[in-house]
């Protein structure tokens, strides 16, 4: 399997943050310039069964795909799992909100892709670092991170 993570300190509250997600309708493409859309389908956002719609590029490749939302802790967790042609590779992630203190928050992003079989998930793994931009998916993840922080520490700001 190949995971990409990456912990970041937000300058806000668990709730605040968590309000933000809730709000990608209207707020995805302040997050990240590769973001392109962001669509709640069905189901209130971030709520087990909720499906989303997101358009995205991750450097030079363009990603647009539905995502499911299969376990949520409202104001602390959500996972998700994508949707075809992305199911293909199993791909998956979840958000976790840790509280630091009133003010701060820990946000830790995970995507994963692969399978956790003996060789042919290695096989596979091996497939999935050359057809896909992995460097690019960190570097993304990387900056989601690093954006989100610099939105609050903006909003605190003003």
């Amino acid at each position: 399997m190949i995971t990409i993570a990456q912990s970041t300190i937000i300058p806000a509250s668990t709730d605040r943050v968590w309000q933000f997600f809730t709000e990608l309708d209207d707020r995805y493409r302040d997050w990240h310039p590769e973001h392109v859309e962001w669509r709640t389908l069905q189901g209130p956002p971030l709520t087990p069964g909720a499906i989303w719609y997101a358009h995205e590029w991750v450097g030079r490749v363009e990603i647009s795909s539905r995502a499911f939302v299969t376990a949520a802790d409202p104001g602390r967790y959500f996972a998700y799992r994508i949707g075809f042609p992305s199911a293909l590779v199993n791909a998956r992630g979840s958000f976790h909100l840790t509280p630091l203190d009133e003010h701060r928050c820990r946000l830790d992003e995970t995507a994963t892709l692969g399978f956790a079989l003996p060789i042919v998930g290695a096989i596979f793994d091996v497939l999935l670092r050359v057809l896909l931009p992995i460097a690019d998916m960190r570097r993304h993840v990387r900056e989601e991170g690093t954006n989100l922080a610099a939105l609050f520490a903006h909003a605190a700001e003003s």
